[in-house]
């Protein structure tokens, strides 16, 4: 991710070349970046304001009209995501504060209680699916950017809807963004990014962060647990309890041979899990997973398939 984010800077330098340090539109209806004229305390610099205008319009995120919301009608508060959509499994959400009069991007800001709710029209009900519900500095390169993660359980459709809510705060003002419908799309026929197992009567959820972007050879993954909440309308929060996740990929359509190397996902300090998978090739992957408590106890993958690995597995396309 951080070449990625290098390689989008560099472009970012060419194109803002062809761009004015004012107001208005180019001919392809892009805001023009605005560079600040004088020093603003609530404000990012003229060098921060180029990275966050850069970050926020390479192209790959968008935003999500619908989750836009105002401040104290000074601020104006944005959500991204990739592509402005939103699919079954891990999402990144991005957020960004910008202050209408200067149309410059604020540095102090936060985004909480982010609270993803399904209702289920057909039966009556409703939950909700794990998520991080703060926002938090994405990186010390963006000090304008917000990062958090939702991982949908399950796609938009005639049978249930989910809605998004949030609060934001920045300069001693709030808002509470009230539950907005939200479209999740289902992912491609045959993909599993977010898997369940129990341990004792708690379920608990594995997402799979990003695997769109893995390519051949070993890739180092991350990974988030989650627990049920016992209301099961509030946010799935990171589970408190440390694991440790075997993982062995597996290639289905070329008669489930295996690729060696890989290392187990650990929980790392921020929560989030961390290890290496080996991908020989391109095509259709199952990653079968261990799910092993801290002393070394299966608490989940301890059945096997009919190809002989873990029931439990991801399956993701490279």
């Amino acid at each position: 991710m951080k070449k990625q984010l290098f390689n989008l800077f560099i472009s970012a330098v060419t194109v803002t070349l062809l761009l004015t340090a004012c107001g208005g539109s180019s001919d392809n209806g892009t805001p023009d970046i605005i560079i600040p004229g004088e020093e603003d305390s609530e404000c990012c610099n003229a060098e921060e304001t180029f990275l966050a205008y850069a970050f926020l319009n390479n192209g790959f995120v968008k935003e999500i009209t619908e989750l836009r919301d105002t401040i104290a009608d000074k601020y104006e508060l944005r959500a991204y995501s990739a592509g402005g959509k939103l699919h079954v499994g891990y999402n990144d959400l991005y957020f960004a504060l910008i202050k209408i009069s200067t149309q410059g991007y604020v540095r102090d800001f936060e985004v909480s209680d982010i609270t993803p709710v399904m209702t289920m029209t057909m039966k009556n009900m409703q939950h909700s699916t794990p998520t991080a519900t703060e926002a938090v500095l994405y990186d010390q390169t963006f000090p304008a950017v917000r990062r958090a993660w939702v991982s949908f359980l399950m796609s938009s459709s005639d049978g249930g809807f989910w809605e998004l809510s949030y609060k934001a705060s920045t300069q001693k003002q709030s808002i509470t963004h009230d539950a907005t419908v939200i479209n999740v799309d289902a992912l491609a026929s045959g993909l599993a990014w977010l898997k369940s197992f129990k341990a004792g009567d708690t379920t608990y959820y594995l997402s799979l962060v990003n695997p769109n972007n893995f390519q051949t050879g070993i890739n180092t993954i991350q990974a988030y647990v989650s627990k049920q909440s016992t209301d099961k309308t509030k946010p799935y929060l990171a589970a408190e309890e440390t694991f440790t996740i075997e993982m062995t990929p597996t290639m289905p359509d070329m008669g489930d041979h295996s690729s060696p190397n890989n290392e187990p996902l650990v929980k790392q300090e921020s929560g989030v899990y961390e290890g290496k998978l080996n991908l020989s090739m391109t095509g259709l992957w199952n990653i079968h997973l261990v799910v092993k408590d801290k002393d070394g106890n299966i608490v989940a993958g301890g059945d096997n398939d009919s190809s002989g690995y873990s029931s439990l597995y991801w399956t993701i396309t490279i």
